[in-house]
């Protein structure tokens, strides 16, 4: 009997020996130190006011408005990490999220939505620039358009197609110039806006980004990568 009780306890230490490993496993803010992503943060909520970027509950960025992007900035890599978006006059947590950061890697970070619907977004950026083309994907961030959208430079050429909401496009690459862009439904015929964007450059890459909280207030706002 005593040989069972001793082999039953030390069963339940291993379950929990193991069941501690995988919580230390998976525990928030795992910080890799040796290593390092590129972050650039992009503030595409329409009705915040200004916003810094907290990630581990270091500073990242600092005084972003609504349309503003920081340059790129060093931050180590690592899993699980916390980002909060604090309101600069209050310090209040606007939005936050969690999401892992590979070491070499660039990343971008947005603030999208209002209120309720606040939250935080990150893609991993290509930032390899393509010879006498503009680099471009877009990402579509608007509560106020429909779920899916299609983009298209005028009112017949897709450039990207069933775009969901906080997802990406492939990256396209397009000839430099102002880009006169309507946004549509998934399929559908009847434009929600036609937007005209500064000129793009050769040999630089864009992200390209539909916000707005509501139907009649969408716009459509560009960032830089290099």
């Amino acid at each position: 009997m005593k040989n069972k009780s001793s082999l039953k306890n030390l069963l339940m230490l291993t379950a929990v020996l193991g069941l501690t490993t995988g919580l230390t496993s998976c525990k928030d803010n795992d910080v890799d130190e040796s290593g390092t992503a590129n972050i650039k943060v992009v503030n595409a909520a329409p009705s915040s006011a200004s916003q810094n970027l907290f990630i581990a509950d270091k500073s990242v960025a600092t005084g972003l408005d609504f349309g503003e992007a920081s340059n790129y900035i060093a931050f180590s890599s690592g899993n699980n990490l916390q980002a909060e978006f604090r309101t600069e006059s209050s310090g209040a947590v606007y939005a936050s999220g969690d999401f892992d950061l590979d070491n070499g890697s660039n990343y971008t970070v947005f603030l999208a939505g209002d209120g309720a619907q606040a939250r935080v977004n990150i893609f991993k950026d290509d930032n390899s620039p393509v010879s006498g083309k503009a680099k471009v994907r877009f990402i579509h961030l608007s509560d106020g358009a429909p779920t899916q959208i299609d983009v298209r430079n005028g009112a017949t050429t897709n450039l990207a197609v069933n775009i969901g909401r906080n997802t990406s496009s492939n990256y396209v690459n397009l000839d430099p110039g102002v880009l006169s862009l309507q946004v549509f439904a998934t399929g559908g015929s009847t434009s929600i806006g036609t937007f005209d964007l500064t000129a793009l450059q050769a040999d630089k890459v864009y992200t390209i980004y539909i916000t707005g909280t509501s139907a009649d207030a969408i716009s459509v706002r560009q960032t830089t990568h290099n």
